[in-house]
């Protein structure tokens, strides 16, 4: 084989390749779309139009979610409030989660070069890297640090976030894509299955619903008051 041929061989490698990398999470939001047009398809059948008020509020509920300051804590107690089932809600949540991650992390070279997406991109990256330097314990963790981080629902905790912060950490893009999916699996469950609580416990009694939402609220702050004091000891090491 000469040097040309060779050549030739691997340019149509590598562009299959990025073709496979940039269709495979289009692939899957589609997927993710035709499951639901069928769970919630138009009243006048499934194979005609317009669609159903159920399913363009969904799609926009998923919408929202990857917009800031929207997140687990927001859209699912919202949309568990408008009666979707949990698993609905499980599948688009996670299923947001791995198109954008997959997108990202697979793509990250070539987001990088397109205009303002690029610029996006390198902002996020900043954001990521300002996180990495005042949570140190994201990066003293090791891959557990990145897994708890996507599973805390804080601001700037979403699967975009942390796919660019595992880049920046050095892991490859399939062990970040895992972390990020069951760190969505996790956090989407915690939270989904809380607030449904809550919320059955209200249709209940009212008192009983703000009970369990007081004693949730409880349990947060205890578990972040130990989380504090547990992290410190990164911020030591840290700083020496």
């Amino acid at each position: 084989m000469n040097t040309g041929e060779q050549t030739r061989k691997e340019w149509i490698y590598r562009i299959l390749k990025r073709v496979f990398f940039l269709v495979v999470p289009i692939l899957v939001y589609l997927i993710l779309l035709g499951v639901f047009w069928f769970v919630y398809p138009p009243q006048t059948g499934v194979f005609t139009l317009p669609p159903s008020t159920e399913y363009l509020a969904l799609i926009g509920l998923m919408g929202a979610y990857l917009v800031p300051p929207f997140g687990k804590e927001t859209i699912v107690p919202l949309a568990l409030g408008l009666g979707y089932p949990i698993w609905v809600i499980f599948l688009g949540v996670v299923g947001m989660d791995i198109v954008t991650a997959t997108f990202v992390s697979l793509n990250f070279d070539l987001l990088l070069k397109v205009p303002l997406v690029g610029r996006w991109i390198r902002w996020v990256m900043r954001t990521a890297d300002k996180l990495r330097k005042t949570k140190p314990w994201i990066e003293q963790l090791s891959s557990a640090g990145l897994l708890l981080f996507m599973y805390i629902p804080l601001q700037g905790s979403g699967s975009i976030t942390c796919s660019v912060l595992g880049r920046l950490l050095g892991y490859k893009p399939a062990v970040s894509l895992g972390l990020v999916v069951i760190g969505s699996v996790l956090s989407t469950l915690t939270v989904a299955l809380g607030a449904s609580s809550v919320i059955q416990l209200w249709y209940i009694h009212p008192l009983l619903g703000v009970a369990a939402a007081v004693l949730i609220l409880a349990a947060i702050v205890v578990i972040a008051y130990f989380w504090s004091r547990f992290t410190k000891r990164f911020y030591r090491l840290e700083g020496t």
